[in-house]
């Protein structure tokens, strides 16, 4: 199964459920959910906490609720559409409804921990060169792009997936990948330049 892509990986699980449905015996397509979320899991939480300001504990359990919302939905999902796109809507959706439901209970956090482990994964990388406060700019600046480039900008900046691989896992077109990411480059430095004119707020 590891080799199957996700959409392929998807049909099976469908073709599982259904045998499982007419012999009422069988545990495959648990196994193949199982593969699915070890493939995202961490990605996913990561991005959770790329896209709003929560910390990683709460970043896993709004992933854990997803998936939830992931398998209730999967019957309505069409595998000729890539995978990513359409979980990482179902994934907003459920961080959404996490932070309106927990707002007075969940801690925001600088999310030290994340960076640290970002600088450690990418020692070799110019991420390196970012200081904690410049990248807590830049994700302040990623949060406040639309769903589809904060996606994109993880899988280029923190994932650092080639642009082939972001062109299947998307299933945009490879000038489409290039015009959404110069799009959110833009709108990123734009937003880190009108910070830096505006300076530190004052006490």
């Amino acid at each position: 199964m590891q080799h199957l892509k996700d959409e392929d990986l998807i049909r099976e699980l469908k073709r599982a459920e259904l045998g499982e449905h007419l012999t009422g015996s069988g545990q495959q397509a648990e196994k193949i959910f199982a593969e699915l979320i070890q493939r995202h899991q961490r990605p996913f939480a990561r991005l959770v906490t790329i896209r709003y300001p929560l910390d990683i504990a709460s970043a896993e359990e709004i992933t854990q609720d997803f998936w939830l919302e992931c398998y209730s939905a999967l019957p309505r999902y069409n595998p000729d559409r890539p995978f990513l796109s359409w979980a990482t809507t179902i994934l907003f959706r459920t961080a959404e409804k996490f932070i309106k439901k927990r707002r007075k209970e969940v801690q925001l956090s600088p999310q030290s921990d994340f960076f640290d482990a970002q600088v450690a994964l990418n020692s070799d990388s110019a991420a390196q060169t970012f200081d904690k406060d410049q990248i807590a700019s830049m994700l302040s600046a990623v949060r406040e792009l639309p769903a589809e480039l904060a996606l994109l900008i993880d899988l280029r900046f923190f994932q650092q997936k080639k642009i082939e691989e972001i062109v299947e896992a998307t299933g945009l077109a490879r000038s489409t990948v290039f015009e959404k990411l110069n799009l959110a480059y833009k709108k990123i430095r734009r937003r880190l330049s009108d910070r830096e004119q505006k300076g530190p707020p004052s006490k």
